[in-house]
């Protein structure tokens, strides 16, 4: 593979720009459905979406008026709404040493930067606000969401640089995902749009509960990186395979292997996939053997 298939640069991400001129993020009850299976469902209200409870100040829509606060506190409050494309979008973006390797186009790291960059760009086509935070083998940082491409450039020198740190593949660490989403939480303003990207098949319980409750406030969709040779054996005699510790061989011409192969793959990604929508979380996937724009939009997480 060539330099630019196993590190990304900021001239790689800036280009993705011209790509998506056309392009905006998916509507995220779109991506649930698509992402669950389920069948689509009248929008409520006016496509406006809850936000917060606050004071009811004079001009405020008497309707929505939220009765039961009011009376425990005995202070009038309203219920505020934001349409989603008003939403702040907040990236969390792995960069950890299961993500360095590939067998087809670029390295897993790279896609995972390639998709940020697409959608960060489509964002600040519809004029929301973009940050969030690149977590791998350094200290990450908080980017705060701004309507300003010198804020996504910020968030893209520190994901080039956590990218650069990588060396060698390696284990996933269930652990680096906890620590980035706490950090996040309680950074991440109501309504936000919160966009997960790396391997997510690594976001355990622990995960999990923080996830459930960012969701009752946010709305997160959850893109897992993923290469063919992770899904399916090719068809070989003897396959070396390694998680950056230790190594073992399989038959890439034995039937069982195969199909076992395969099936712990699909089964880890049901059970993922299954807890997730329990949340409201959309989980999507996007291999190194996919054109990014392409796959981006088949699975509606850009549109047109």
């Amino acid at each position: 593979m060539s330099q630019s298939a196993v590190y990304s640069d900021l001239s790689r991400l800036n280009a993705w720009r011209f790509h998506v001129k056309q392009l905006k993020l998916g509507h995220q009850q779109r991506i649930v459905m698509q992402s669950n299976g389920a069948r689509p469902s009248p929008r409520k209200g006016r496509g406006m979406e809850f936000s917060e409870v606050r004071l009811y100040q004079p001009g405020d829509d008497v309707r929505h008026i939220d009765w039961k606060v009011s009376a425990r506190s005995q202070h009038t409050h309203t219920k505020l709404f934001s349409e989603e494309h008003e939403r702040p979008v907040v990236f969390v973006v792995e960069q950890s040493a299961c993500l360095f390797f590939a067998s087809q186009h670029c390295f897993k790291s790279v896609l995972a930067l390639d998709i940020m960059a697409l959608l960060a760009w489509a964002t600040l086509n519809q004029e929301d606000r973009v940050g969030g935070l690149v977590f791998g083998e350094s200290a990450s940082h908080w980017v705060e969401p701004k309507r300003q491409a010198k804020s996504l450039l910020h968030l893209f020198n520190h994901a080039l640089n956590q990218n650069q740190q990588l060396t060698r593949p390696g284990q996933g660490d269930n652990q680096a995902w906890l620590n980035a989403l706490n950090k996040v939480a309680p950074l991440v303003h109501p309504a936000s749009r919160i966009i997960l990207v790396g391997d997510c098949l690594n976001l355990d319980n622990a995960c999990h509960g923080v996830l459930r409750q960012l969701a009752k406030h946010t709305a997160i969709t959850a893109i897992h990186c993923e290469d063919p040779i992770e899904t399916s054996l090719p068809a070989s005699h003897s396959l070396a395979l390694s998680d950056g510790e230790t190594e073992f061989y399989l038959d890439g011409q034995n039937t069982q292997q195969q199909q076992g192969y395969q099936n712990a793959y699909q089964q880890a990604w049901l059970n993922q996939q299954s807890s997730l929508s329990r949340f409201g979380i959309a989980l999507c996937r996007v291999s190194t053997a996919d054109k990014p724009i392409e796959a981006l939009i088949k699975q509606r997480l850009l549109r047109r």
